[in-house]
Formats: C-alpha cells, sequence, structure tokens
C-alpha cells in the first residue's frame, strides 16, 4: 500500500512538470496546411514546368529568355510505321513530309494542315518541296531522287510524276517560275512547270491562304515539270543554291568555284575561283556575297562582278555557313569560336574582327536582342547580343532534329522533331499588342500605329 502511494506521488510530479514545461515553451506550431503550401507551390510549378519540355519542341519558358515567343505547335498526322524525314522552307510556304513519301503542306500563320499528298513512293528520297506558277494557277513540286512529282495547290491533289534526267545532290529553290538544283557531277539544273488541258480551270487564288478543292474545278489540268536548262560547274555542287532577287541564281562547288548564273537559264554572269572546295552555303546581304571556304578564307564578294572586296584568314578550313546582316557577319571558325566582322571594313583588305563569342553553332537569324545560333551537335539554342558577343541565353532542345528560319533579320524559326512535333518561333518585337480603350467609345490604338481601323482590330492583336 505504502508502494502504491508512492508512485501516485511520482506520477503526479511528472505531470506537474510538463505542464509547467508547455507553458514556459513559447513555440509557435504552424498549421499543416501553412506549412506544406510552399513546398507544393514549388512542386506544381515543377510539374508544369517539366510537362511543358516534354510536350513543347521548344518549352516557352525557356525561348522567353531569347526574346521569342511560341506562335504555334502542331502535330504533323503520320500512320503508326512511319517518322518525319524532313522540311522545306519556301518562303512562307511551309512542307514536311515522312519517311514513306507523304508531304503535308501548313498554313505559316496557324500551322494548320491544308493537304497531305503521296509522291507515290516509298523509296525516293524528297529532297525539297517548292511552289511553282504555271499559267493559270501554281502547283507544289516535290524534288526527290528519282523524278519530280507535282501536287495541285489547293488540294494536294496528285497531278503528274516525271522522271529526272539528273540525280540531285541538293535541295531545290525557287528562282522566278524554276526550281532549281545542283547535281554530284557539278551540273546546276533548271526545271520547269507547264500544263495543259486548263481550259475550265479556274484563276490563281485571290490571296495567300484563300485555296480551292479540286472537286471545285470541272476540268483537271495536267501539268509536267521537266529540265529545261543545265550548265556545268567544276567539281559537285553539295550546296543548295541561293536565289538572289534581281540578280540570279548563286551556286559554290568542291572544284572551288562561286558562280553566279542568270535567274532564268544558264548563262553564267560571273565566276570565282578559289584553290580550294567551297562546301558550305553562301550568304548575300546588300549587295555583297559571303561565302566561307577550305581554302581557310571568308571571301566577300561583289554580287555584280565577283570581285574579292576583302578577304579575312584564319589556321582551320571554313566549313560553316555565314550569316550577314547590314553591320556584321558571323561565322563559326574552329577553335575560334563565334566571329562577327565588320561588314563595311572600308580599306582594311583582310577583313575586320568585332568580337568573338564561345557560342557554339551557326548563326540562323538575327533579332532585336542579338544572333539566334543553333547547335546540332548538342541540340541547343543560343543567344549572343551583337555588340560584344556575350551569351545572353541559352537552352537545350534534344527533340529539335531539324531547325531552320525563313530570313537572316527577325525571321521566323521552325523547329520540326522525329514523331512529328513542328513549331514556329517568333521574336516578340514582332507582335503588335492592343492598348485598351479608355471609354467605348474611343478605338483602340496599337503601341506602335495611330488609331486603327477597327476592322484591323484583330489583326493588330494577333502575333
Amino acid at each position: 500500500m505504502q508502494t502504491f502511494n508512492y508512485s501516485c506521488a511520482a506520477c503526479l510530479m511528472f505531470l506537474t512538470g510538463s505542464l509547467l514545461t508547455a507553458q514556459a515553451d513559447t513555440t509557435t506550431i504552424q498549421p499543416m496546411s501553412t506549412r506544406t503550401t510552399e513546398p507544393q507551390a514549388q512542386t506544381k510549378l515543377e510539374v508544369m514546368k517539366t510537362a511543358a519540355q516534354m510536350n513543347y519542341v521548344a518549352s516557352p519558358h525557356e525561348i522567353t529568355s531569347m526574346g521569342l515567343r511560341s506562335q504555334w505547335q502542331i502535330t504533323i498526322p503520320s500512320g503508326e510505321h512511319s517518322s518525319v524525314a524532313g522540311m522545306s522552307l519556301d518562303g512562307n510556304e511551309i512542307f514536311a513530309w515522312n519517311n514513306v513519301g507523304i508531304v503535308t503542306r501548313l498554313k505559316s500563320d496557324t500551322g494548320s494542315v491544308l493537304w497531305q499528298g503521296s509522291t507515290q513512293s516509298k523509296l525516293d528520297k524528297i529532297f525539297s518541296v517548292n511552289i511553282l506558277p504555271a499559267g493559270t494557277t501554281p502547283a507544289a513540286i516535290a524534288l526527290t531522287d528519282a523524278a519530280t512529282v507535282a501536287f495541285e495547290d489547293g488540294s494536294g491533289a496528285l497531278l503528274a510524276q516525271e522522271t529526272l534526267r539528273r540525280v540531285p545532290a541538293t535541295a531545290g529553290v525557287t528562282s522566278e517560275n524554276y526550281v532549281v538544283f545542283g547535281d554530284a557531277e557539278g551540273r546546276i539544273i533548271w526545271l520547269n512547270l507547264s500544263e495543259s488541258n486548263i481550259a475550265k480551270v479556274q484563276n490563281k487564288r485571290n490571296a495567300p491562304g484563300d485555296y480551292t478543292s479540286s472537286s471545285d474545278r470541272s476540268t483537271r489540268r495536267t501539268v509536267i515539270c521537266r529540265e529545261e536548262f543545265a550548265a556545268m560547274s567544276i567539281g559537285k555542287v553539295v550546296t543548295q543554291p541561293v536565289s538572289v532577287a534581281g540578280a540570279g541564281v548563286l551556286t559554290v562547288s568542291t572544284g572551288g568555284e562561286v558562280c553566279l548564273f542568270h535567274a532564268t537559264n544558264s548563262k553564267p554572269i560571273w565566276k570565282f575561283k578559289s584553290n580550294a572546295p567551297f562546301v558550305s552555303k553562301p550568304s548575300v546581304c546588300d549587295g555583297v556575297v559571303y561565302v566561307a571556304g577550305k581554302d581557310q578564307y571568308l571571301h566577300a564578294l561583289d554580287l555584280k562582278t565577283g570581285q574579292a572586296i576583302w578577304n579575312w584568314f584564319t589556321q582551320a578550313p571554313l566549313i560553316n555557313t555565314p550569316l550577314a546582316t547590314s553591320d556584321l557577319v558571323v561565322l563559326q571558325v574552329p577553335e575560334e569560336g563565334l566571329v562577327a566582322f565588320n561588314a563595311n571594313p572600308g580599306d582594311k583588305v583582310g577583313g575586320v574582327v568585332q568580337w568573338k563569342s564561345k557560342a557554339a553553332g551557326n548563326a540562323i537569324t538575327r533579332t532585336k536582342d542579338g544572333f539566334i545560333v543553333w547547335d546540332d551537335a548538342s541540340r541547343s539554342m543560343t543567344l549572343v547580343e551583337p555588340k560584344a558577343g556575350g551569351i545572353t541565353a541559352t537552352a537545350s532542345f534534344p527533340n529539335a532534329m531539324w531547325v531552320g528560319s525563313t530570313a537572316p533579320v527577325d525571321g521566323t524559326i521552325m523547329l520540326l522533331s522525329a514523331d512529328g512535333r513542328m513549331q514556329q518561333l517568333r521574336p516578340i518585337e514582332m507582335m503588335k499588342p492592343v492598348v485598351a480603350p479608355k471609354s467605348l467609345d474611343e478605338k483602340p490604338k496599337t503601341l506602335n500605329d495611330d488609331a486603327v481601323d477597327p476592322d484591323k482590330v484583330a489583326d493588330a492583336d494577333a502575333p
């Protein structure tokens, strides 16, 4: 009994001490919901970023730091056993194709699929797709390693196939009413499109984006796209020709020649000869041709005469394509990085280097924020500021298998993945947001313009 009383007394003393300790402790215990809100928010943000990276070829979060915006992304319809094999940018026209010969045409402003057509061959390699005018209506011409395949412009219906006499080695480029390409034997080929049976065929589309179905036409036209002119160059032509409006068609060859041909025939205007091959595509700006060669020179040639204006020499053969703008020419140089040159060095016949950058890859376009550089090896995109060559932002897009731009300055950037996702990026400065009116009677105004017509407000608001 005495032992029991001692035990009860000990318990009472322990409880009393615990209550006193609890009263002295000033620690505030937060509710469970308050403590976990921030980690949960961070988790949701990370999940959203991960989802964007998985769903988009280029994550909108990452491209914003480069001054770019995602205009649209679509998945090109494709069969179970086919994969995308390439894309072609012909001005504002966008085409993609897969490994079984299905060509898809997309609308440039929305990414919607206009039509799909088949080359009728799963074995032929497609090099490019170009739009050619012929009499009353244009046609889309797919250049393959065996034939030219003509599709109706509005519906994608197969019009005709014509076997090629020469096997292409390059993609084709549109030069007025011709598609021009180079072959592996040094020839430059001009293809022309002619049509017949057109008595009841409707006229050309009224505006870009206005398409008519072949079912609306009572008579189907017949077209033939075949070789009309050819010219010879020393060595193989391994890069796509460059069509220069008002000047002609530029080609380079492994024989060390840079040639300017007449736009609509095979007559040479001038030729520039080097002692080493050219394997990179030339760039043209303000009447000057810039071409890098394995002779270790970056050549600046007069577009009218082909005479050298200045030549910059380095210690390694040059195999990359320069990007020329009005004030700077940038080129990826082995062991030196991305090098920018003064486009107008005055009497400095050896050229003037403005800066060097560690950015990997080739510049594909320039925006107000700097040069957009794409590196195929690492699948990464870099923004390089134009004053000193500093790297402003960089991001990796491992799913982008094909990347191209429509123009050297403020060009639309297209990315295409092997699983058929195509994404269009545009510089943010190309967008024109609309300022909301202060009252219902006041018309909206864009940030850069005066009052606009109400019918055009939607266009001003759209990217």
